[in-house]
């Protein structure tokens, strides 16, 4: 009677059933190896150690960035801006540098603000007069009476910017003048003036308020 391939298998010494198993089924375990990476990689980052979400998202735009000096003002932020009751969330300081000499670059970092901007990731704006009144225009940016208080506003009243939006009837308070702080100064360099503003589709107007603030060292 002819023995099956069980049987034969059974009276295979240990060595040689290894031997066979990988022979015929090697293919077979790098697939299993693989998926088991892949659901392990999943679990770590999504379940076990997930990404920080952001907690409000402050953005340097222009030509003449130092993004590298963005990490240190990253650090005082978050203390200020992250509360427990936030859990896994942060303060991200991003860079988007336009008038770079590969089109195709210019290109992308365009593309990548406006849909950021239309995605709602991006919260408070740090940019140059002249993209500023252009983002006023297009109605990017949030009227700032609706962050500060009459009173929080009177404070500031050599610095404040006005500005009107294609539906705006009346000019309205857009940006604050920030050309000559410090905190600024390490980071975007030029001889343009340099404007701070809330986008106008934020979801994080206080956090937004307290970004503003502290670049402004009001109390």
């Amino acid at each position: 009677m002819k023995k099956s391939n069980k049987a034969k298998f059974k009276e295979l010494t240990r060595k040689e059933k290894v031997e066979y198993i990988w022979e015929y089924y090697k293919l077979h375990i790098f697939a299993g190896i693989f998926v088991l990476i892949v659901i392990g990689s999943f679990l770590n980052i999504w379940v076990f150690n997930p990404p920080p979400k952001s907690a409000v998202s402050v953005n340097f735009v222009g030509s003449s960035i130092f993004a590298d000096n963005t990490e240190p003002l990253e650090k005082e932020l978050n203390p200020i801006i992250v509360t427990e009751e936030m859990g896994n969330k942060k303060v991200f300081i991003n860079t988007y540098i336009f008038g770079m000499k590969d089109p195709q670059m210019q290109m992308a970092t365009q593309t990548k603000f406006i849909a950021n901007i239309s995605a709602r990731e991006l919260d408070v704006l740090i940019l140059d007069k002249e993209q500023f009144d252009s983002l006023v225009l297009q109605g990017s940016m949030l009227p700032l009476d609706q962050v500060f208080s009459e009173d929080e506003l009177g404070k500031l009243t050599d610095r404040l910017l006005k500005g009107k939006s294609e539906e705006d009837t009346n000019e309205q308070i857009y940006g604050i003048d920030i050309t000559d702080i410090e905190k600024i100064k390490t980071v975007m360099v030029g001889d343009s003036d340099i404007v701070i503003g809330v986008v106008s589709n934020t979801l994080k107007i206080e956090e937004s308020k307290k970004v503003i603030k502290w670049f402004l060292e009001m109390e």
